[in-house]
């Protein structure tokens, strides 16, 4: 998928699918699939504090809060330069519920690579604005269709996703915007005022694996 600055190409391996994101230097981020672990053994699954321990005797590392959530960095380079041309080694990794996410070889996750050094973006993914389909908010039996694939993900992922958002009883749903977690999703509606205001009703995003899609109207 062609950026104005660079590329982010999908990859799959036996556990599953990542990103690479290539500029013009060549492949500058990798970000790998679930349950990667590095050659320290820490990754997809980890505590902050294993991750810690596996790097903190010879390099930095430092956990900091983006726009797309908490993150945390290991680096033999300068941290405070991170996002601004750290020349060191980098490996960061999404924190979730006190754990973290795969590896993201070059880069944090929450940082924006393609467009400037912004330490508060998500990582650029894949996008297509195509409709998957419609989904029936059961309360009040609005219609609505998937849109907005951010990521990658297929039609059918949002689909299924989407419906056992809406009607899996088991499930756990709080506040006013009946958000829900499970299987790394997190999803929510917005209010009616919200969702006239941003063009869609219902959001559903993966920040570990950079994956979301939305539901509009």
């Amino acid at each position: 998928m062609q950026f104005p600055s660079c590329a982010v190409v999908p990859f799959t391996t036996p556990g599953g699918t990542g990103q690479a994101l290539l500029t013009s230097a060549g492949v500058t981020v990798i970000e790998s699939p679930p349950g990667t672990l590095t050659d320290r053994g820490v990754g997809d699954g980890s505590t902050v504090a294993q991750i810690e321990s596996a790097y903190g005797n010879d390099h930095s590392t430092m956990t900091i809060q983006t726009e797309s959530g908490e993150s945390i960095f290991v680096t033999t380079g300068d941290p405070g330069q991170v996002g601004n041309g750290n020349p060191g080694g980098l490996i960061g990794f999404s924190i979730h519920d006190g754990t973290v996410g795969p590896p993201v070889v070059g880069g944090v996750p929450g940082f924006e690579y393609c467009s400037g050094n912004s330490s508060t973006s998500q990582l650029p993914t894949a996008s297509t604005s195509e409709g998957c389909g419609t989904i029936t908010y059961p309360e009040t039996g609005v219609v609505a269709s998937i849109d907005n694939l951010q990521g990658g993900i297929t039609c059918e992922v949002a689909m299924d996703t989407a419906e056992r958002y809406l009607i899996d009883t088991s499930l756990s749903h709080a506040g006013n915007t009946w958000s829900a977690e499970f299987d790394g999703w997190l999803c929510s509606v917005l209010t009616a005022t919200a969702s006239e205001l941003e063009g869609h009703s219902l959001e559903c995003a993966d920040r570990s694996r950079g994956i979301s899609f939305q539901a509009v109207p």
